[in-house]
């Protein structure tokens, strides 16, 4: 039987002609995978290292507009949110010196401050830029931008870049004012805003309305005009309208970067803000219908006025109010001529400001306190007599010029303990001092070389004055405020150390003497003496709290500000107080008495926006008005008041509850400093020549009605707080 053998010799053979393919296969396949491994592993590490970086830069941005609103101060701002983003990054060490140019001026007119701060820390490869813009009106910007060259793990070893660079930006804004409006109107109802009859209406800011506009051509917007659906805000006129406060809108074609606004329709609702009202309680006394009669003038003291109180006209019908909040439970009413009540300091015969600049040697036209029929305004004279004893005044030359300015003084409390660092808290106080007066001129060549005095008289106190500072000029009356030093301080006549004692000087000579302070004369009978000229210069700039021998005087007052009627009428209009300032070296004094001066600015601070995160404006005053207690503020009726940063600046609180229709026409004496709000009330507003209201208003409703002129001058300096800071990038 013939066996058949399976064939299996040249099986190996060709088997061992396709073995190794596999493998390489394999190892090529293991390359792809493994380059796909490192790009999966180096993108992932780089989208770790950019979410990180970017995590940073929103903490850093977020964090620096914080600081500067807390601070107002780059200085402490930049550096503090640089920490937090080496903290987020965890770069550890002392943060670098940056380089920090100088501030740079960029807008299209070269207008608004930029700093750049550029660090860098090479052994993490890590560089931070940091932009700081202030955009004054639409505030304070700050762009982080951060780069990180990321080492590669596997890229390179495919002949791909060793690193890459990581980049992340953010920037934050804070106090933005360009949705904080000058009218905001609560009601969702039609015609919550409303513009009829004659009435012409200048709105600085813009005009929002939660429910439907009704307007009419009579109103004229430096702003926008927003509206629900139906709004007519298309009717009004637009006018330019500058980023810088308390610049009076104006007809285009707009200048530089000056804008012009629009008709928004319709426009999503502005919640109600839900400010308070923390130090009612604090003021709990009940004054009744109490004033205190400091002779040409009343005084007023904070607290509870039982019934309505009606401020009525009369002779020297004058009354200023001390600082804190006065709590009207019957409501507030306004309306004689003859009457005027404010809590602006003004210095006896105000210098006077005409249309080429300050004339140091007149008095102002008219004085503050000369306002609606009063004459309540300070006044004073100086005269030259002789001294014995060795205690005469010398002069260089035969002439004995002498040039003599005098400022009022006093001392306010704020009484709320939860105000943070309030330097007003009794026992202590802030001190308080108003422009200067006019320059008085007196020569002592006829009272001989070295036994001359001077003898200033007060025949009638300026309103609210405690003290008066003089301020001497050996060169006399030059014109030339650098040449004027501090002297001495004199108790106002009737007061001492500040408390009233009476009696009140009203048109006959009350010698000021018994001075403190600074190179006093002993001689009880002569006010100035034992001194020479060349111990009055050089004169220095002080901090506001402080005299001391050779201060400069405060800043001159400015020209009445025009608004709804320009040019306004001559010798009709007060004089406007000097524009807000730091407080101290190297800048200038500004207004340290009333509206514009906050206590204390932050060292160095930044003087383009100097009371930022201040917490006090001494002086300041609030009206408290519960519910059912209404105001009404008539034309004939003066009232003149500023509220402060303690208040949030709002200078007329009424509770939701309060749902009175309200009633503010007013003159051209009259103007309220701050913001109204009155969530649950309805504002009927007119007025003529000054707008009565310098800040801005939110309420229930609003209506402008009948002739006249009226105005709402929206200045972010007299508003409350704008929203924090945010990421816009």
């Amino acid at each position: 039987m013939r066996f058949t053998v399976p064939n299996t010799v040249d099986r190996p053979r060709r088997a061992s002609l396709q073995q190794g393919q596999a493998i390489v296969l394999i190892a090529l396949l293991i390359l792809v995978l493994f380059g796909m491994l490192g790009l999966a592993i180096d993108s992932g590490r780089g989208y770790v290292d950019r979410r990180d970086q970017q995590a940073a830069v929103d903490a850093a941005a977020l964090s620096a507009g914080d600081w500067y609103e807390n601070f107002a101060d780059l200085t402490v701002a930049i550096p503090r949110s640089v920490q937090l983003y080496e903290n987020d990054l965890r770069l550890y060490g002392a943060t670098p010196s940056p380089s920090h140019p100088a501030t740079q001026y960029v807008g299209p007119n070269g207008n608004l401050p930029q700093d750049t701060y550029t660090y860098t820390w090479p052994s993490s490869g890590y560089t931070l830029v940091v932009v700081a813009t202030n955009t004054q009106f639409n505030g304070y910007q700050f762009t982080f931008t951060t780069t990180h060259n990321l080492a590669l793990a596997f890229i390179q070893i495919f002949g791909g870049s060793p690193s890459i660079s990581i980049g992340a930006t953010a920037t934050a804004i804070v106090n933005n004012q360009r949705q904080t409006p000058a009218l905001l109107t609560l009601s969702t109802d039609k015609c919550s805003s409303e513009l009829t009859g004659s009435a012409s209406l200048t709105v600085l800011g813009d005009v929002y309305s939660n429910g439907q506009a009704c307007l009419d051509s009579n109103l004229t917007i430096g702003g926008n005009c927003y509206g629900a659906a139906g709004s007519n805000c298309d009717v009004a006129q637009y006018w330019c309208y500058s980023s810088a406060p308390g610049v009076s809108p104006y007809q285009p074609p707009c200048k530089g970067t000056d804008l012009i606004g629009g008709p928004i329709v319709p426009a999503p609702t502005l919640p109600d803000p839900g400010y308070t009202a923390n130090s009612v309680g604090s003021y709990t006394t009940n004054q009744g219908y109490s004033q205190w009669n400091r002779g040409t003038w009343t005084e007023m003291y904070p607290g509870i006025y039982s019934g309505n109180f009606h401020l009525t006209g009369g002779a020297a019908s004058c009354a200023f109010l001390d600082a804190g909040v006065y709590y009207w439970s019957g409501g507030y009413t306004a309306d004689a001529t003859g009457s005027f009540l404010s809590n602006e300091l003004k210095a006896p015969d105000e210098g006077y400001i005409d249309a080429n600049g300050p004339n140091y040697n007149a008095v102002a036209s008219p004085q503050f306190w000369n306002q609606n029929g009063t004459t309540c305004s300070g006044e004073f004279n100086v005269s030259a007599t002789t001294v014995t004893g060795g205690y005469g005044i010398h002069h260089n030359g035969s002439s004995g010029k002498w040039g003599i300015e005098l400022t009022s003084v006093r001392y306010d409390t704020f009484l709320d303990p939860s105000v943070s660092n309030d330097p007003c808290l009794w026992p202590s106080s802030c001190r308080r001092e108003s422009a200067p007066s006019e320059c008085q001129e007196v020569s002592t060549a006829s009272e001989g070389g070295n036994n001359a005095a001077l003898i200033i008289n007060i025949t009638r106190n300026a309103p609210g004055a405690q003290y008066y500072n003089a301020y001497v000029n050996s060169n006399g009356c030059d014109g030339n405020q650098l040449n004027f030093g501090f002297v001495t301080q004199f108790n106002a006549p009737g007061w001492s150390s500040g408390s009233p004692i009476g009696p009140w000087p009203s048109g006959s000579n009350v010698l000021l003497s018994n001075g403190s302070l600074g190179l006093n004369c002993p001689v009880a009978t002569v006010s100035l003496c034992n001194f020479s000229y060349n111990q009055l210069s050089p004169t220095k700039v002080c901090y506001a709290q402080n005299r001391t021998p050779l201060c400069r005087p405060p800043d001159w007052e400015l020209a009445p500000q025009c608004f709804a009627n320009c040019p306004p009428p001559a010798n009709l209009l007060s004089q406007e107080n000097a524009p807000m300032s730091l407080q101290y070296p190297f800048y200038t004094g500004g207004d340290v008495a009333n509206e514009n001066y906050c206590q204390y600015s932050p060292m160095p601070g930044d003087p383009t926006s100097p009371c930022q995160g201040a917490q006090m404006t001494p002086g300041a005053v609030q009206f408290y008005l519960p519910a059912g207690a209404c105001f009404s503020q008539n034309a004939q009726g003066a009232t003149y008041v500023f509220a402060g940063e303690q208040f949030n600046w709002i200078v007329i609180y009424s509770p939701a509850a309060n749902t009175c229709n309200e009633t503010l026409n007013g003159g051209a004496s009259t103007q309220y400093i701050g913001t109204i709000y009155t969530p649950g009330a309805n504002w009927t507003i007119s007025g003529s020549d000054r707008s009565p209201l310098a800040g801005q208003v939110i309420c229930f409703s609003a209506k402008i009605a009948g002739g006249g002129q009226a105005g709402i001058d929206f200045n972010p300096n007299y508003s409350p707080a704008p929203p924090a800071a945010r990421l816009i990038n």
